[in-house]
């Protein structure tokens, strides 16, 4: 198809063929695109491209539609294939019929003072979403163009769209403008616009509506919009006057859309979003004020003032004058995240501002001595599970308390304001509290592999010592409120947030970590993302487009994931990170290793509320924070390289030698003589100990750099790697550091001699394994000759870097001057084939039996034969019958009827449990064979005692009493009682006989159940 070609769409009312604009194919790609371009009329669309296309239909002036399509163009096998789409779908995921009007329009409809009037156009209904199914899309047939009645009045170069919803049964039945919402722009830069859309007026009542989100989104040309319920409304004004209000907003900066005014019917409870909340989104801003609004009343009469502005920025209650009304009061609070604008007249006022009260509540706090958790790999390695990091917590504190009533600090200096907000601000807010005195990261593969550090982060240390001893029911920090409050000052993390009366919605989170140390190899990071990446397979590449040519209208998995961002945003009134001082320390071993030691990174106070944007923006922002405080810290970042000697790790120490050799001695003057004497001592001892820690762990610090690149360059993986597994047994003394460096240069010196026949005789023997031509052979025989000279000079310069650097570490190890963090605990080793065997196992190899088999609880214990013998077997807890399991066979050993035994813990040895089952022995093999059921003992006791209590209800005959002959109860069967023991953890003892008790009188019916 080389010639242009036009869409045309039949119009019955005119009985005429609209048609589009000439589209025209381009199929060269490199021709010049502005040649064609030049024309208005003509259309270019490339092989893989789309265009838009409208069409108006009708002549008539205020009756004209506009339909608006979008032409695709994809290439798929060869075959160019033309899509025509309508290029808007709207999404209805709320449970309620949504009427809409879809407008076009060249000009502002309505104005700044007055009321949109909307003229009559065509109304479409969106059908309800079904919980059973996803909702349907559904594409809007066509557009109301709304044109200006003043000729060549435009005042936008390209029609805006524009639409209104409405919640009525029938929203043009008499209602007028009350029953459709404010006419809602659709822009690519508003994502997220809640709107107001108002429902039918239950009898009696005022106005209200209901809030929904309006998502935009573009994908290919088309529009999707979805409308969901909105979980988090912005606003919500209550009318309780008489008589209609206007509302405007004073809008501080040049808007971007219309900012219509917002009516306000008498007695009414409407949601309203401001304009500053829609064009903010999803921006994270610093702390803004809202913009002030103004009143006044709907009437006819044009001259109506407007009220003074009004601050909603602060809880409480204000009175401003409403002209043509009186004295209007104002409340402001907040519930949930959601500002709440109650109107009042004088006397009703009372009613508004007591509805909120504050409800008791408990307080909780649970103190933890120790909190370990533990990241295993059980997957890669089918011997056993192989531990791969552990998170310790020291000392835990975790408080749930009512919030305490803060007042903002323009509020507080105010008490006229201060008692107004005071009853505002009686929420049912919780607070939740989380204090951990030390944390720490292990890195439990440090013993099994080559890496570098034993953990990833702990705190720096502290000039105060640590407290002795754990916590315990009289030893704690609750003892007191001092006591407490300096524990919470002493923590190194701590976490505070706050939520609302609901109990689900986090309202402020601030969060404060003390001066830390963080650990990080490259190597270790690889390892842990490939290890994630076998746990996690990474889903199959999705399809550029949303959908194929001629299948179903689906909508793409990008606008669905945008979305429900959209939708369910991040909302906090205040999010605060306090500043972050660290010491990274970073070893990369990428071509060459490069390694940063202690670097100090500062980044300062991340305060941003209230929040509400996607949890996308919120993580860039937070990124570009933090990334900009690591950039003004680059100079220190390059100075604290090993490679270089760290010149900024000197300097910080040479610094801090002389800051205490005056210091400490100022200090001490102004204390006395004794004093002074012992500050130019300690300052004195402290200047050389800095200077002198500064020298040594510069000189190590580039020494070992030297070391390891040497060895990488030696071109030798067995030196290599023998090298780094010596490296990490560091000397304790001068003399160890001499004894190991001297034996490392040693076997440099030997291996580099060695090396020049050892390297080719390797590569030729791998060669010869390998079958490979001659010709791979004398190659391999010539790199080996390569390698084996190269390491002549690497290897004993390597050497005699690693005997300055050792000799460094054990003048650093045995002075104290220098330390590594430790492991608190060794990685525990999980074998596979002494791990507990799982009830899935027994459900599906030893239960199926039963039809439905419910596991009520596997115990592993240990069986007590009658001889005395032990082995290892489990009790396998069920409705109706009580297993036993031998764990060396693995098979059944017993059944035991839940209602034959009886099974209670030794109350002399708490671990041992003992299984009585009684059995009743047959006297008659008339009676044992017989039809009838035999009664068990349980069921024979229960009998007795029924018919005990009946009897007291009866009133015989005297009569009958007289030849009545007495009755004796008949002898229970006999019966015997065995017993089986088995030895268990008395804490699981005890859970299974309460578990076991309640599954038997369940099966005896016994309770309620």
């Amino acid at each position: 198809m080389e010639e242009a070609f036009q869409i045309g769409i039949y119009w019955a009312h005119t009985n005429t063929v609209h048609k589009s604009k000439a589209l025209k194919l381009v199929h060269d790609l490199t021709s010049p695109r502005w040649k064609e371009g030049t024309s208005s009329v003509v259309v270019t669309l490339d092989e893989e491209g789309y265009v838009e296309v409208d069409i108006a239909l009708g002549a008539y002036p205020g009756k004209q539609k506009v339909c608006q399509f979008c032409v695709s163009s994809v290439v798929r096998h060869g075959v160019q294939i033309l899509q025509i789409e309508d290029r808007t779908i709207l999404v209805n995921n709320t449970p309620y019929s949504i009427h809409y009007r879809p407008l076009l329009t060249n000009h502002v409809l309505g104005g700044c003072e007055q009321v949109c009037e909307m003229p009559e156009g065509t109304v479409f209904t969106l059908p309800p979403s079904e919980d059973s199914s996803l909702a349907k899309p559904c594409s809007v047939p066509c557009w109301d163009l709304l044109q200006t009645s003043v000729q060549g009045k435009v005042e936008f170069p390209l029609p805006v769209r524009h639409m209104i919803f409405s919640l009525f049964l029938r929203p043009d039945a008499g209602v007028g403008t009350t029953a459709w919402s404010v006419p809602t722009p659709l822009r690519p830069d508003l994502p997220r616009q809640s709107l107001s859309i108002p429902v039918d007026q239950v009898s009696g009542g005022g106005l209200s509506s209901r809030a929904i989100v309006l998502t935009y989104q573009e994908h290919l040309g088309v529009t999707y919009m979805t409308l969901n319920e909105d979980p988090c409304p912005r606003m919500l004004i209550e009318n309780k006057c008489p008589v209609s209000l206007l509302l405007k907003e004073n809008v501080k900066e040049i808007p971007r859309t219309e900012v219509y005014c917002y009516p306000l019917p008498a007695n009414c409870s409407l949601h309203h979003e401001l304009y500053y909340h829609i064009y903010s989104f999803p921006e994270c801003r610093q702390r803004e004020q809202l913009p002030t609004l103004r009143l006044k009343t709907m009437s006819d009469n044009s001259t109506t003032n407007w009220t003074d502005p009004i601050d909603i920025n602060c809880p409480g209650t204000q009175v401003v004058f409403l002209p043509g009304f009186g004295c209007l009061y104002i409340h402001v609070s907040y519930e949930s995240g959601t500002l709440v604008l109650s109107l009042a007249p004088e006397g009703s006022v009372d009613a508004v501002i007591n509805q909120h009260r504050r409800s008791s509540k408990l307080s909780v706090r649970v103190l933890l001595s120790e909190a370990s958790v533990a990241l295993s790999d059980d997957i890669t390695n089918p011997s056993g599970s192989m531990e791969l990091l552990r998170l310790t917590l020291t000392k835990l504190l975790l408080s749930l308390v009512p919030a305490p009533i803060s007042l903002p600090a323009e509020l507080a200096d105010d008490s006229a304001m201060a008692s107004s907000s005071f009853s505002a601000l009686k929420t049912d807010a919780t607070l939740i509290e989380i204090y951990c005195y030390s944390l720490q990261v292990d890195n439990q593969l440090y013993n099994r592999t080559s890496f570098h550090f034993p953990i990833l982060l702990c705190q720096d240390h502290r000039g105060a010592s640590e407290p002795d001893g754990s916590w315990s029911s009289d030893v704690n920090p609750t003892v007191s409120p001092e006591v407490l409050e300096e524990f919470k000052h002493s923590c190194f993390l701590q976490l505070r947030m706050t939520l609302t009366g609901d109990r689900h919605t986090v309202e402020e989170v601030s969060f404060q970590l003390q001066p830390a140390r963080v650990y990080i190899e490259d190597t270790f990071v690889y390892y842990i993302k490939t290890l994630f990446d076998t746990y996690i397979p990474s889903r199959p590449g999705e399809s550029k487009r949303g959908r194929e040519p001629g299948a179903a209208l689906i909508l793409p998995a990008q606008v669905v994931d945008s979305v429900q961002a959209l939708v369910h945003p991040v909302r906090l009134q205040k999010l605060t990170i306090q500043p972050v001082h660290l010491l990274v320390s970073i070893h990369a071993s990428l071509k060459l290793y490069i390694a940063s030691d202690h670097t100090p990174l500062s980044f300062s106070v991340f305060e941003r509320g209230p929040l509400f944007t996607t949890a996308r923006q919120l993580v860039h922002a937070l990124a570009m924070h933090y990334a900009a405080g690591a950039l003004f810290r680059a100079g220190w970042v390059v100075g604290s390289l090993e490679i270089l000697g760290s010149p900024a790790s000197l300097v910080r120490s040479i610094g801090n030698g002389v800051s205490d050799f005056f210091r400490l001695p100022y200090e001490g003057l102004t204390r006395g003589p004794g004093a002074f004497v012992s500050g130019v001592s300690r300052g004195t001892t402290s200047f050389v100990k800095h200077i002198s820690k500064g020298t040594l762990t510069s000189i190590t610090n580039l020494a070992t750099s030297l070391a390891r690149n040497m060895d990488r360059l030696s071109l030798d993986e067995e030196h290599y790697t023998r090298q780094e597994e010596w490296r990490r047994e560091l000397p304790e003394s001068l003399g160890d550091g001499l004894r190991q460096g001297l034996s490392r240069l040693g076997i440099s010196l030997l291996g580099a001699v060695a090396g020049i026949v050892d390297q080719p005789m390797q590569n030729f023997q791998k060669n010869w394994e390998m079958q490979s031509s001659a010709g791979s052979k004398a190659k391999g025989v010539i790199s080996g000759v390569g390698k084996g000279i190269v390491g002549v000079f690497t290897k004993p310069i390597g050497g005699a870097a690693e005997l300055v650097s050792q000799t460094g570490y054990g003048i650093l190890h045995g002075a104290g001057l220098w330390q590594l963090p430790k492991q608190l605990y060794l990685p525990a080793e999980e074998k596979s084939a002494l791990a507990s065997n799982s009830h899935l196992k027994y459900v599906w190899k030893m239960l199926q039996s039963l039809g439905r088999p419910e596991l009520h609880m596997a115990l592993e214990v240990t069986i007590v034969s009658g001889s005395g013998q032990e082995y290892a077997g489990c009790l396998l807890l069920t409705s109706e019958v009580l297993f036993v399991v031998s764990l060396c066979e693995d098979t059944q050993q017993q059944a035991f009827p839940i209602t034959e035994v009886e099974c209670q813990q030794d109350p002399e040895q708490q671990g041992q449990l003992t299984l009585t089952l009684q059995q009743q022995t047959v006297t008659s093999d008339t009676e044992g064979d017989g039809v009838r059921e035999r009664l068990s003992e349980q069921q024979y006791q229960r009998l007795v005692d029924y018919v005990i209590r009946a009897s007291q209800f009866l009133s015989p005959s005297p009569a009958s009493l007289q030849l009545q002959p007495p009755v004796t109860l008949a002898e229970a069967p006999l019966s015997v009682t065995k017993c089986y023991r088995y030895m268990v953890d008395p804490v699981f003892a005890k859970v299974f006989v309460s578990k076991f008790t309640i599954v038997k009188n369940k099966a005896l019916r016994i309770g309620f159940h």
